[in-house]
């Protein structure tokens, strides 16, 4: 390698000499070498080999703070470790933040102690909010809109559970620590281990599907509550945790959901829609389950109340006992008999006294129904009844003869007020009215045509004709007017009919 260049020793800050290039064979096909050969070879291909400077565009993930800041650098397709020293960072003006886009400016050093190839961030400022938290923030705030963080929402834990779910990786270190705790604490309680992918493009479908099957089969099972859990990592590493396919799975479980993902600083959408939130795997055993040596101590207290209870009920009924014994009715049954005959001859006469009384009230209270009930016999109720009907129909037909009295005299002055003024009359005053053949009334000259036959009604009869024209000699003599009064007697006429139906008969 042609190139060589000072380095930064990780964890002091400080400058080393150029790594030397130690003696080895220049072929590995000529023998073996050692590891720290084979590291030194690396460490001076990389420092040979690269630019002294670089100048990176990436995410900040998995950051750690002791004393210096250790993190990874990311984007969509990879990641490389990175450090800031203590004397860099309180240089840079800028406190590193997890899911901050920054860009570093910094050499690449390889770290043989761990084998660890590092980016050493000598400058380092914030570009703006890395796209996996900014997809994790909206989330969020979509979430929180729909409700599904609200406490009144979570379910409450079984106080004693029979049989819990674990959904993690069986290979995990998180369902270890699960098992080691429940067995410390309370060995009844049942696990079931669902192992399912926890990180990977398909972890998020296999968490929602063993959560809703397990809610489908829980009385099957007798699962009282599930437990999701797994290790730490990267916010990539827990990605799964955080899609909505898994928090619509864990919002509608019907068993409630305990859930501790990654480290105490790490907070997944699914352990905001959860139940309960637990920092780790082993937090969330111990909520899950009581503690055997409590529940041990909680039943000696019981079991020492129940016996001081028992002891003091025991001394009270004995004290009880000595003194009845004591008593002089034990000793003298005769006096006890002389009290009870005392209080029996008293109640009797209480007793007899009431009887009388009450007998007394019965029987005055008897004579005045029955003097009421004499009052109100069917006979007397008729007789008076058959009275009051007399005098009622006596009433009506002096009524009614008046009334008809009455309506009779209308009717005879209507009956002369109508003959005065009826057609029959007017016509015997002189009156006449004529009328075509049709019946229709002639008003006027207008109304007759010559020729034409005409009606006249007098008060004794009625006499037909037919219209002649003005000029006598300019009229047919067919057409003179003729009069005739068939059935008509000479002599004085005949007065009208009274019963003639008038002008229109």
């Amino acid at each position: 390698m042609k190139g060589k260049r000072t380095g930064q020793r990780a964890g002091d800050g400080g400058t080393t000499p150029p790594a030397p290039v130690l003696p080895g064979p220049k072929d590995p096909a000529d023998g073996p070498i050692t590891v720290s050969q084979l590291a030194a070879r690396i460490d001076h291909a990389i420092k040979g080999g690269l630019p002294d400077r670089f100048t990176v565009v990436g995410e900040i993930s998995s950051l750690a703070h002791r004393t210096h800041y250790y993190f990874s650098l990311k984007d969509e397709q990879a990641v490389i470790s990175a450090v800031v020293f203590a004397s860099s960072a309180a240089r840079m003006g800028y406190t590193p933040r997890h899911g901050d886009s920054v860009i570093a400016k910094g050499r690449i050093e390889y770290y043989a102690p761990a084998g660890r190839i590092s980016l050493i961030v000598t400058s380092m400022t914030p570009v703006g909010e890395g796209e996996l938290e900014r997809r994790y923030k909206q989330l969020c705030e979509e979430l929180r809109q729909l409700g599904w963080f609200d406490q009144d929402l979570k379910k409450p834990l079984p106080t004693f559970p029979r049989r819990i779910a674990v959904i993690t990786s069986k290979d995990g270190a998180a369902v270890q620590d699960v098992i080691d705790t429940l067995k410390r604490r309370c060995p009844a309680i049942e696990l079931m281990i669902v192992d399912v992918r926890v990180q990977g493009p398909q972890a998020k479908g296999q968490i929602a599907s063993a959560i809703s099957k397990l809610n489908a089969a829980r009385d099957r099972l007798g699962i009282e509550a599930l437990l999701i859990t797994r290790g730490g990592g990267s916010m990539e590493d827990l990605w799964a945790f955080n899609e909505p396919e898994v928090a619509r799975a864990i919002r509608d479980s019907h068993l409630p959901v305990v859930a501790a993902i990654g480290h105490e600083t790490d907070l997944t959408i699914a352990e905001l829609v959860a139940d309960e939130r637990c920092a780790t795997p082993t937090q969330a055993a111990m909520r899950l389950s009581p503690d055997r040596q409590a529940l041990r101590e909680q039943v000696a207290s019981l079991i020492g109340r129940l016996d001081r209870t028992v002891r003091g009920e025991l001394r009270y009924e004995q004290q009880r006992l000595e003194n009845i014994t004591a008593s002089r009715s034990m000793s003298d049954p005769r006096h006890v008999i002389a009290i009870h005959r005392d209080r029996l001859q008293s109640r009797v006469a209480r007793m007899t006294g009431a009887l009388r009384h009450a007998t007394g009230a019965r029987r005055a209270r008897l004579d005045t129904l029955t003097i009421r009930l004499t009052r109100h016999q069917p006979s007397a109720v008729h007789a008076r009844r058959e009275e009051n009907l007399s005098q009622l129909t006596a009433r009506l037909g002096r009524v009614m003869r008046r009334s008809i009295a009455a309506r009779r005299e209308d009717l005879t002055a209507l009956s002369r007020e109508l003959h005065a003024i009826g057609p029959a009359q007017v016509l015997a005053r002189g009156f006449s009215v004529t009328t075509a053949p049709d019946g229709t009334i002639l008003r006027s000259t207008a109304d007759a045509r010559p020729g034409q036959p005409i009606v006249t009604t007098l008060a004794d009869g009625k006499v037909r004709s037919v219209v002649e024209g003005g000029d006598d000699q300019s009229v047919d003599p067919r057409l003179r007017a003729r009069t005739k009064a068939p059935g008509r007697r000479s002599g004085r006429s005949k007065p009208p009919d009274p019963g003639q139906p008038g002008l229109f008969g």
